[in-house]
């Protein structure tokens, strides 16, 4: 009797386990589907700026979650080092943003870039508040 309960119990966790896995993969999966973007998002950063260091898990945190059902796309623009441009340039070239992203050298800025004609459409810092980058991002899908 208590091995059958002790299998019974057992094939009980096995279903629970993958029914809650497939959910978590289903989920993951619909957060992740490719959107079309009206903007991108390209963040200038490098490890050495101390306005990204002091901002970036802010804009992680709280800017980047608060867009999520916005059409726009981030594209990290690493520009720590020759390798690290180099990497970030894939993701640039893909999306056919290096003209507009090649003039802004800065970092702890967001380029806010039109998704259709490539163009820049604003440049912010990072050190501004939350809610005034969110509310940028938002007028530049109008």
């Amino acid at each position: 009797m208590k091995k059958v309960i002790i299998k019974t119990m057992f094939i009980a966790f096995l279903a629970f386990s993958f029914t809650t896995l497939f959910a978590s993969v289903q989920t993951q999966s619909e957060q992740t589907k490719e959107i079309e973007p009206k903007v991108f998002a390209v963040i200038n950063k490098a490890d050495w700026c101390p306005t990204c260091q002091a901002n970036g898990s802010r804009i992680m945190s709280e800017v980047m979650p608060a867009c999520k059902n916005l059409k726009v796309k981030f594209l990290p623009n690493d520009l720590t080092s020759n390798q690290t441009i180099a990497k970030s340039g894939e993701d640039l070239k893909k999306n056919k943003l290096v003209a507009a992203v090649q003039p802004v050298k800065s970092t702890g800025v967001i380029l806010l870039i039109d998704a259709k004609t490539k163009k820049l459409i604003k440049q912010i810092s990072v050190a501004r508040p939350s809610a005034e980058i969110i509310k940028e991002i938002t007028a530049a899908q109008s």
